[in-house]
């Protein structure tokens, strides 16, 4: 045990917060072990009939009282300090004197006092005190050859002829031997407090040569986490830039009903491919997020029986196509509105229903939902997500490993012969027990080889008020009305594909291009639209830029214009920053157009007819 690091702790526990430094510490170590020791001489000293030495260490106890008043009282280790080695060399230079001089024992204790400096990290008072030790040894040598010394009481070494009379033939000799050896205790020990310096500083210089590198090395870290950053948001964008016009173009072929029947399924099996694809995508920067600690939660009333629904749809048709039944059953009393971030519980419900779908090949998936509410507050519970699966199982020995990034199973036969190959990157559980983590909820599997798995989430919402009614739509027909749109995108197969795409939901609708950040300020400056889709990522102006200036520059109405982001650039950051400057939406590329026709006819505000300015 170490008593040393244990009396340190139980002394600075004693002290009041601005007292804690290790200065204090020591100076009241010293000073209590002191006073103790000085007191416990007393009676001692008394005892042997010592009576002037006793009542010296009695006075010197009381002073060294005095020097703890001065230092808690205003005075701090400074002055505190100065009482404690003035009161110490001069009770053991008084006491020395009358036993022995500088042959008494006594003498001694000149080589502990300085070290109080010392604890207390000052070099320079430690040195001006061992220097002051050694000037006193020389005063009383040079008192007592002299023959200047009061009788000596009880003579140790030496024995005097009284007062003022002169030493013996060889006394002097030992005295000076006396001397010397003392003075060189104290070179000594000022020797050793200078290695002791110079290898503490060399010890030093080394960890601050460590801390250089390190600090260096950390730097380079970050930058190339950094250059990483934006190494896989350029990629995102850049990737997803192409597959926003590649799905988009899919989506309106495969929604051509003179479409022949073999080129009707080559354009579902690409379209597969490209969601495959954009999976993939936002697994990876979904990963790199959650690595950062960059995920954040964005809670918003959500028609959450509606989302559950949709969202258990969007793979309907894989399940078709694998031939597996795909029931959804959600209990009644999961509440209709609640307060939840609705992509992030999404993604956590389609990695759970592709996970499922990727390993059968016959029989069923179903999602089975349920809400219970606490018992005190009916307006927060918890939501079950169960999704149960006939599929090929697993082995216990694999349960704990599937949720860490990057693990796969192994694609069995069956697999392969259903066309089931497109297994991803190995990060959708992991990421989606990253995503019920943030949710401070938990994720449970149970499976067995050959019989089927089933996945277990647990979350914490909040019921909530549903918001204000929203106009009806359908977004899966043709709409008439007539809406004023701008599309602002700096590559043209975007616009075109996003036109296109609202022109198939929204016949009547008047949209006009912005081919970058300056152009969409100059026309939102000029007109007032209905809704705006504005891309982010642009050469000239950024999205966020255009609209930040719109709402600081513009009057009513040209600033009120409802904005949805339609970006590559999904990240949380930028997400919270198109929400804080005003943007109704934001969707990612590649687009759904059912959710994009929805999305506008949801926040369009249409005008009266107004000129164009010319």
């Amino acid at each position: 045990m170490n008593v040393h690091r244990h009396i340190h702790i139980f002394i600075k526990r004693q002290l009041a917060s601005h007292l804690r430094q290790s200065a204090n510490v020591y100076f009241v170590w010293f000073s209590v072990s002191a006073m103790a020791g000085l007191l416990g001489l007393t009676p001692w000293l008394y005892w042997l009939g010592h009576t002037t030495s006793a009542s010296s260490c009695a006075l010197a106890a009381a002073c060294v009282l005095v020097g703890m008043l001065v230092w808690r009282y205003g005075g701090g280790v400074k002055w505190g300090g100065v009482i404690y080695q003035i009161t110490l060399m001069t009770l053991v230079l008084f006491n020395a004197s009358i036993t022995g001089g500088v042959a008494s024992p006594v003498l001694t204790w000149l080589a502990i006092i300085p070290l109080l400096p010392l604890f207390m990290g000052s070099r320079v008072g430690g040195l001006l005190a061992m220097l002051a030790s050694m000037a006193s040894v020389m005063g009383l040598y040079i008192l007592q050859t002299r023959g200047m010394l009061p009788q000596l009481e009880h003579p140790f070494v030496l024995q005097s002829l009284g007062d003022g009379a002169p030493l013996a033939d060889n006394a002097w000799q030992s005295l000076s031997f006396a001397a010397g050896m003392f003075i060189l205790m104290l070179l000594a020990q000022l020797a050793l407090v200078q290695i002791y310096d110079t290898a503490n500083e060399q010890h030093l210089r080394r960890l601050r040569q460590t801390n250089t590198r390190l600090e260096s090395l950390s730097k380079n870290l970050k930058v190339a986490s950094a250059h990483k950053d934006q190494f896989l948001a350029m990629v995102s964008h850049e990737m997803r830039t192409p597959l926003n016009a590649v799905m988009g173009y899919l989506g309106l072929l495969s929604s051509d009903a003179n479409l022949p029947e073999p080129a009707d399924q080559y354009v579902k099996g690409a379209r597969n491919s490209a969601a495959h694809l954009v999976t993939v995508i936002n697994d990876l920067l979904d990963f790199s997020q959650i690595q950062q600690g960059k995920l954040v939660l964005n809670l918003q009333p959500v028609n959450l029986r509606e989302m559950l629904s949709s969202t258990h749809q969007t793979l309907s048709p894989r399940a078709d196509q694998l031939g597996v039944a795909y029931p959804l059953d959600i209990d009644p009393n999961v509440p209709e509105w609640a307060l939840v971030d609705a992509h992030r519980m999404a993604q956590i419900i389609l990695n759970l229903l592709g996970n499922a779908l990727k390993f059968t090949s016959q029989g069923q998936v179903r999602m089975h939902i349920r809400f219970e509410a606490m018992p005190n507050t009916p307006k927060h519970g918890n939501i079950t997500i169960r999704v149960e699966d006939t599929g090929t199982g697993m082995p216990e020995s694999a349960l704990e490993n599937i949720f860490k990034p990057f693990v796969q199973l192994k694609i069995s036969d069956n697999d392969l012969k259903a066309g089931n190959a497109l297994h991803g990157n190995g990060l959708g559980l992991a990421i989606t027990r990253s995503l019920v983590q943030s949710h401070k909820g938990s994720v449970s599997v149970e499976s067995t080889l050959g019989m089927g798995s089933a996945f277990t989430v647990k979350l914490p919402i909040d019921v909530a008020e549903p918001p204000m009614a929203r106009r009806p739509t359908d977004p899966s027909s043709a709409n008439p009305i007539e809406l004023d749109i701008l599309v602002v995108d700096d590559h043209v197969t975007n616009r075109l594909v996003a036109t296109a795409s609202i022109k198939r939901g929204l016949p009547n609708a008047l949209i006009e291009h912005a081919i970058n950040g300056s152009d969409a300020l100059n026309k939102m400056r000029e007109h007032r639209y209905d809704l705006v889709l504005m891309d982010l990522i642009m050469p000239d102006i950024s999205g966020t830029e255009v609209v930040r200036r719109i709402r600081d520059d513009l009057d009513h109405p040209y600033r009120d214009v409802p904005v949805i982001a339609l970006t590559a650039n999904v990240a949380e950051d930028a997400v919270k920053e198109c929400m804080a400057l005003g943007f109704r939406e934001v969707l990612p590329k590649p687009f759904d157009r059912d959710i994009l026709v929805q999305a506008i006819l949801t926040h369009a505000q249409p005008q009266s007819a107004q000129p164009r300015a010319l």
